[in-house]
This record gives C-alpha cells, sequence and structure tokens, in this order.
C-alpha cells in the first residue's frame, strides 16, 4: 500500500502562519483600540521662555487633571481642570482655586505660570488678579513643554 507523499514544508509554513497570525492580529489591535488613548489625551503646555501654562479643552478628548497642595496625589485637591461639566459647572467640589474646562476660562486677571518641574510633577503658581499667589502641583504626564 503506497504511503502519500507530504511536502513538509508546505505543512510546516502552514502551521508557522497560523500559529502567528492571532497573535500578530491581537498586537495591531492593541495597538489601535489599546494605546491610541494614551497618546490621545488632553495635555497642558508650559512655554519654556514665558513660563506660560496652557490648557486647552478638548470635548473629544477626555481630562481630569487635578492641582494638588504638594507634590502627592494624596495632597489636598486645590484645582481642577476637566471636559465634564459635573465636575465644572458652579465648582461643585469645592476647590479653593477653582473648577475649570481649560485655562481661558480662569477669571479675569487670573493666571498660571510654571515654576518648576521634577520627575514626577510640576510646580506651578496660580496668580489671582488680588495678588495672592498659591502653589499647586500637577502631575508631569498631563504636561508638555514647548
Amino acid at each position: 500500500m503506497a504511503t502519500p507523499v507530504t511536502s513538509p514544508l508546505r505543512s510546516n509554513s502552514d502551521t508557522v502562519t497560523r500559529s502567528y497570525a492571532g497573535p500578530i492580529v491581537l498586537a495591531v489591535l492593541l495597538l489601535l483600540f489599546g494605546a491610541g488613548p494614551a497618546h490621545a489625551q488632553t495635555k497642558a503646555t508650559i512655554n519654556r521662555k514665558t513660563k506660560s501654562f496652557d490648557l486647552v479643552a478638548d470635548i473629544r478628548l477626555d481630562h481630569r487633571i487635578f492641582g494638588y497642595a504638594a507634590p502627592d496625589t494624596l495632597a489636598k485637591k486645590l484645582l481642577l481642570f476637566s471636559v465634564f461639566t459635573n465636575d465644572v459647572k458652579d465648582n461643585p467640589h469645592h476647590y479653593p482655586l477653582g473648577a475649570y474646562y481649560g485655562t481661558s476660562d480662569l477669571p479675569k486677571g487670573d493666571d498660571i505660570r510654571f515654576a518648576a518641574a521634577s520627575a514626577s510633577f510640576v510646580k506651578l503658581t496660580y496668580l489671582a488678579a488680588s495678588k495672592q499667589a498659591t502653589t499647586f502641583y500637577i502631575k508631569r504626564e498631563f504636561i508638555r513643554f514647548d
């Protein structure tokens, strides 16, 4: 009785193709959908020359960025920038420096300036129109330097 002859190259390449196709497709999907939003988050911009701080809200990108009293996420929250109306309208959580969509919503005459940076946090100064200055900290991951 004759035994059918199969090509070992063909069956191996088919096996290799089938065994890698699933993980490759999964990796591509993770890059497109899993990592995408992490790169598409709202970030505030600090101009190195003028030390100005600017955050432009984009309704298509969620953001909730807190300003803390100390460089620690467990410290008192002093300020919030958020895209969510429930976080911002009438400052419902009573943050001492307020809750805003972006820096364009700060009260007239108020300003935020860069003071210093560390590995994890950026130190900023909130300058109120009344000339009162308050230091606060934002996690560095939400900041971009120009």
